[in-house]
Parts: C-alpha cells; sequence; structure tokens
C-alpha cells in the first residue's frame, strides 16, 4: 500500500498536480516518521518533496517550517554543501523572502554560498548576488564580518565580501540593474 501511493505521488508531481502530490507526501511523510523515525531516507525524501510542493503552492508559512526542520536534519546527516542540503537552503531562503523575512534569509544564502564556494562557484555567486538584492535593510557585509553566521565559521568570507561588494557596485548602475533577475535559484544579471 505505501509502495503504491509513493508512485501515485511521485506521478502527481511529475505531473505538476501539486495540491495532491503535497497531499500523498504529507500522509506518506507521517507514516515514515512512525513506522522508520524522521531520519529515515524514506521521510526525508518525502519531506523534500512536501517543501517542492509548497514552494509551487506559494505555501510560504508552511514551507518555512517544513525547511527549518528538513535543512537542519541535512545538515546534520549530508553537510551544508551536499545537493539535498542545497536545494531545501534555497527553498527557505525563497520562502522567507515571500515572507519579507529578510535577515535570516540573508543569513542563510550567505552561509549556503559559503558551503559551495570551492564546489560550485557559479551557484555560490548567484546566492550572494540573491543576499544582495534581497538585503533591504539588512548590511549583509556587517554580517559577513565577524566571520561566523549564527555560530558557523565561514572558509570564504573575505572572498564573499569582495563579490559582494562588486554586486552593489554592478546593482548601482540602472541598466545593470534592470537586466538582473531573482529566482528561487539566486540572483543573476543578464
Amino acid at each position: 500500500m505505501i509502495e503504491e501511493l509513493q508512485a501515485e505521488a511521485e506521478a502527481l508531481l511529475a505531473a505538476g498536480e501539486y495540491e495532491h502530490a503535497l497531499a500523498a507526501f504529507s500522509v506518506l511523510r507521517e507514516v515514515r516518521a512512525r513506522r522508520e523515525g524522521p531520519y529515515s531516507t524514506k521521510y526525508l525524501s518525502n519531506l523534500h518533496d512536501c517543501v517542492r510542493c509548497m514552494s509551487q503552492l506559494q505555501l510560504w508559512m508552511d514551507a518555512n517550517y517544513l525547511c527549518s526542520e528538513l535543512h537542519g536534519k541535512y545538515v546534520r546527516t549530508h553537510g551544508r554543501g551536499e545537493a539535498d542540503t542545497v536545494d531545501v537552503a534555497k527553498h527557505w531562503a525563497w520562502a522567507l523572502v515571500n515572507l519579507h523575512d529578510y535577515p535570516p534569509a540573508i543569513r542563510l544564502y550567505l552561509m549556503t554560498a559559503d558551503a559551495l564556494w570551492d564546489v560550485d562557484p557559479g551557484q555560490a555567486q548567484r546566492l550572494l548576488g540573491a543576499a544582495v538584492i534581497h538585503r533591504h535593510d539588512t548590511d549583509p557585509l556587517a554580517i559577513l564580518t565577524p566571520g561566523v553566521i549564527d555560530g558557523v565559521g565561514l572558509h570564504h568570507a573575505d572572498e564573499e565580501r569582495t563579490v559582494i561588494s562588486r554586486l552593489v557596485a554592478e546593482l548601482a548602475d540602472t541598466d545593470t540593474a534592470s537586466r538582473s533577475s531573482a529566482t528561487i535559484d539566486g540572483f543573476a544579471i543578464a
């Protein structure tokens, strides 16, 4: 029965039926939490699929809550720079941006960019760009200055400061700003 529901949920997700897929993945998540535990691979996968559906449905408050749980578990089991952790960090930051809760979104962008710096510098720079574009009254450079964010030591704070300063200068140019866009994957200048 559970494998049939899993197959159905995956088919619904693939078909873009996010509301129905979310319902199915939510049931799977609850069942797997009781049967296998909240750190089982299948539970985490179902939780991740719930997050994907919530992002598509723009259920930002719900996504914020689930991303917080999932990100913490992925950091402990996978590390900050692993693909699943990065994906959840992007979903979480995007939910926070849509909730207009910019300071934690910026901290998340900065920590994730730091974790990706050596393995995917392009993605790291897009995330730094997202921190810049969504900074509002928060200064990413001030957050980076101590070299620690939320108790996490940064390995590339100096390099990140340089990129952020360059991006702030580029965005001051109205032509560059008009060719820029922010998405769940970060910030890009066309």
